[in-house]
């Protein structure tokens, strides 16, 4: 394991980065390729207006200063993922497996989009394992996960329809062109005969004949890929700082896991990747790729992958213990999926009814702690309880989840708090307004 914990050693790199130049499968040796970048909606969410590719000018002054997203962040690490649901590497992660219905395909885990955190297992009976994994992650506890989902641990996931959970990535791979012209391209279908004019058009079809394609439909002007002018690159990091934050019930356990875990990175950082992104946007290794290392000083240095990062691997994944599921596939129920979704929102309304129970609390604390002086008003200092009712009026009032009801209530709170004369009188009808509170609020703000 030697080359293992020299990297997990807390003397070690907290980063690895890779480059690597990619080129187009053309005779081309210009440099001006033709790609096809992932398109997306318009900004402008407006119905009709057209897609758009992610293009960033970086000098307003020079439009050919600029960088266009060819492969996105959390799109490599989708295309990267499945490299674990194959040989030879299948048996170093859990394959679990999920069926909708008979009518389509089993899809593997590795296949799925947001990992572990992904819609499609909270119906599914792994899901209450897959929470105390969570949970425990966020008590400092990975071992769980690493048990259930380990690619979660490497290309990140989000249980944010749950338990709220980050686990953030330990690889981020992004592909990039550089100095890109846009370019458009029109099409035109027509049909082999005109059916309209030779009445063969179905009598009470709904829609247009186009529809069907019983007519011309024309297409002009559509986004058609960009130019590249500059270089193509992918660029790529293994964060070990991230790494080494992993942690298990003991010293052992720990060291297990982040050797396991770093294996399965190790061989996903430096795997050769696919080449077809889309239709239009095939990309080849252009050279070599080129490696550094940095410390937590700045300091870089070159780094080489061992050579010997399979059966390493291997070795660590016995080591941890990795276990395969029994009785494969899961079968995906809307029937549990509708509990859990009634679960998980019953824990959110829960938790957000006593939050806003605490914040009740905290200023029925501070409007108790209200004296008014000789002259009936409420001094005005740094330090003083009205200064500090001030500050968490205007904190409440913020809070993009305050409902409704705590809204008004801290709004008419609000008018209250002022240092002006007649502050006994005030102070009591600020205590009447907190002791209204719906519900079973009333009693907890009571208690306080």
């Amino acid at each position: 394991y030697q080359p293992f914990d020299e990297l997990l050693s807390s003397q070690g790199p907290v980063v690895l980065a890779g480059k690597q130049i990619l080129k187009v499968a053309s005779f081309d040796g210009e440099n001006t390729e033709i790609v096809f970048p992932p398109s997306y909606a318009n900004p402008s969410e407006k119905k009709d207006d057209p897609a758009v590719y992610n293009i960033d000018e970086l000098d307003p002054k020079d439009p050919s200063k600029n960088v266009c997203v060819l492969d996105s962040i959390p799109s490599q690490a989708n295309r990267t993922e499945p490299l674990f649901g194959e040989p030879p590497y299948d048996g170093l992660v859990p394959q679990y497996k999920l069926q909708f219905n008979n009518e389509l395909p089993v899809f593997n885990i590795t296949q799925i989009g947001h990992r572990i955190a992904d819609a499609a297992f909270r119906g599914t009976t792994l899901r209450p394992d897959i929470v105390t994994a969570f949970k425990e992650y966020s008590k400092g506890n990975a071992k769980k996960l690493a048990d259930i989902g380990p690619t979660s641990l490497i290309f990140g996931a989000w249980d944010s329809r749950g338990t709220g959970v980050k686990v953030p990535r330990l690889i981020n791979s992004i592909i990039r062109a550089f100095n890109v012209q846009t370019i458009k391209r029109s099409a035109q279908y027509s049909p082999p005969i005109k059916y309209e004019q030779e009445g063969m058009v179905p009598v009470g079809i709904e829609g247009k004949p186009a529809d069907h394609g019983l007519a011309d439909v024309p297409s002009s002007h559509k986004i058609g890929g960009v130019q590249v002018f500059g270089e193509i690159r992918r660029d790529f990091t293994l964060n070990l700082e991230l790494l080494r934050d992993l942690k298990g019930a003991n010293e052992e356990e720990t060291r297990k896991l982040q050797r396991y875990v770093l294996g399965l990175s190790l061989l996903a950082f430096t795997a050769t990747q696919k080449t077809y992104l889309r239709q239009g946007c095939q990309l080849l290794p252009n050279g070599e790729p080129t490696w550094l290392q940095f410390k937590a000083n700045g300091t870089q240095a070159n780094w080489s992958p061992p050579n010997d990062i399979p059966s390493i691997a291997q070795s660590a994944a016995a080591d941890f213990g990795v276990k395969q599921p029994t009785n494969q596939p899961l079968v995906f129920d809307k029937n549990l999926l509708k509990e859990t979704i009634d679960t998980d929102l019953k824990a959110k309304t829960d938790k957000k009814a006593s939050n806003e129970s605490d914040t009740f609390a905290e200023l029925l604390k501070l409007v108790t702690a209200l004296t008014p002086d000789a002259s009936d008003t409420f001094p005005k200092g740094k330090k003083d309880p009205i200064t500090k009712l001030d500050k968490e009026i205007k904190k409440t009032l913020k809070g993009n989840k305050t409902s409704e009801f705590l809204k008004e209530t801290v709004t008419k709170l609000e008018a209250l708090a002022v240092a002006n004369s007649g502050a006994a009188s005030r102070k009591a009808e600020m205590l009447a307004l907190l002791q209204q509170l719906p519900g079973e609020m009333s009693s907890e703000g009571g208690n306080s």
